[in-house]
Order: structure tokens, then C-alpha cells, then sequence
């Protein structure tokens, strides 16, 4: 008789059982991460939400190897990041060129300050390039990886520390190890 082998992600049924034993506690902190991600016209309570339906009907799948708490809080964090990819492309510019401005003097808008389409391109793609070193560089600690990205999003603190549910003194012992670890990798040469 042959072993059944078990897939490298959880099934609906797991997550489903995952999902329904979270605490008081787990749900707050995933409002909380929610709330952290969220931007106008994306409320909180959607990203939750979006993140709930695609984990359990499998667009999002929960590895194995990585707690179903920690794997929501990224399906929110990544959905949000998605979206906010999609609001920028969605901008349309009129030509002063074309014939509407002609006729219609609201048409023509003054220089805008805002980086050009190529600069927001670069620096998209260098912040992508720093989201991904530092992904690998805290690897399997999702706690670390949390707060790390927090502050690269401009999260205070306080918020930081809720989202991930630790005490104040764990929260600072672990900023103290992620500052410890980068200053290790820059030495080493790691560019952010």
C-alpha cells in the first residue's frame, strides 16, 4: 500500500480550520495589517476580505511551512501592493497638442511636479529590487519581514508592534536584531 504524501501547500479544509481556531488576538492583528495597507479607495476591512476569499478558494496558496496568520498578512500586504500598482497605471494625460485643448482651455494642465513616468518606473523598480534582497535576506522570519517592510511603507511603531502582536520588549529586541543583521549584510556588501 502506498503513503498518501502530503502537498506542499494546505488544503481549503486545513485553512478553513486554521482560520476558525484564530483568537480575538489574531483577528486584531490582521485588522491591524489591514488597516496598515489600506489607501484610498482600498478600505481595510476589502483587503481582509480579498485576502480571506483567495486563500480559501485558492488563487493564494498557504505553504506548508509558513503559519496561516503570517501567509494572511502577506496575501493582504501583497493585494494592496497589487492594487496600488493597478491605481497607477490607470492615469490618463491629455496632449496640449491634440485638438481638445484647442477648444477647451480646462484641457491644458501646467507642468506637473510629480516625477515623470520614467523616473516612478526606476524608482518603483528599485524599491522592487529592495523589497526582494531584503525578502531573502530575512528568509523564514516573518516577523522580521513584517516590520521590515512596515517601515519601509512609513508605519510608526506602536502600529508595527500590533500588527505583528508582540510585547514591547519582544518588539524592540526584534528591531535590535534587524538593524543588527542589516549593519552585518552592509558591511558584507549587501546594497539596499
Amino acid at each position: 500500500m502506498k503513503k498518501a504524501t502530503l502537498s506542499e501547500h494546505l488544503s481549503r479544509d486545513e485553512l478553513e480550520q486554521s482560520i476558525s481556531a484564530f483568537s480575538d488576538v489574531d483577528w486584531v492583528r490582521i485588522k491591524k495589517v489591514g488597516q496598515i495597507y489600506a489607501f484610498y479607495p482600498v478600505e481595510a476591512d476589502e483587503l481582509v476580505q480579498e485576502a480571506l476569499c483567495r486563500a480559501l478558494a485558492g488563487t493564494r496558496k498557504c505553504p506548508r511551512n509558513v503559519t496561516v496568520l503570517i501567509f494572511l498578512l502577506n496575501t493582504i500586504r501583497g493585494i494592496a501592493h497589487d492594487e496600488h500598482n493597478k491605481k497607477e497605471h490607470k492615469r490618463k494625460e491629455v496632449s496640449v497638442h491634440s485638438g481638445e485643448s484647442d477648444q477647451n482651455i480646462d484641457a491644458i494642465t501646467p507642468r506637473s511636479l510629480e516625477p515623470t513616468g520614467e523616473q516612478t518606473l526606476i524608482s518603483k523598480e528599485q524599491f522592487q529590487n529592495t523589497e526582494a534582497r531584503l525578502l531573502e535576506l530575512f528568509e523564514g522570519d516573518e516577523i522580521a519581514q513584517l516590520i521590515v517592510f512596515g517601515d519601509m511603507e512609513g508605519e510608526n511603531g506602536q502600529e508595527l508592534r500590533h500588527a505583528t502582536g508582540l510585547s514591547q520588549t519582544e518588539f524592540n529586541s526584534k528591531r535590535r536584531f534587524i538593524k543588527r543583521k542589516l549593519n552585518r549584510a552592509i558591511e558584507k556588501g549587501f546594497l539596499l
